[in-house]
């Protein structure tokens, strides 16, 4: 799992098209979140999110982010 989380990370990299890849394992997914934590995404939120669309179940989840471009991470300069 760790192997394919990296190849999509890759993929969606080399695609271009979007500045992040998120992923909502369930929040009891320990080995989910561990990938998650482990390939670089941070850990937005907990919240709910229906699984499948449409299907009105609601799963609660761990909200991560990956950003593909942290060259373009424009942080303001920190005083001394």
């Amino acid at each position: 799992a760790a192997t394919a989380t990296a190849a999509v990370i890759e993929a969606a990299r080399a695609e271009g098209v979007h500045r992040y890849l998120y992923a909502y394992p369930s929040a009891k997914n320990s080995a989910s979140n561990a990938i998650c934590r482990k390939a670089g995404f941070e850990l937005e939120e907990e919240c709910d999110f229906e699984y499948p669309r449409g299907s009105g179940n609601i799963m609660r989840c761990n909200a991560w982010r990956f950003d593909l471009r942290p060259e373009f991470d424009v942080r303001p300069e920190q005083p001394e």
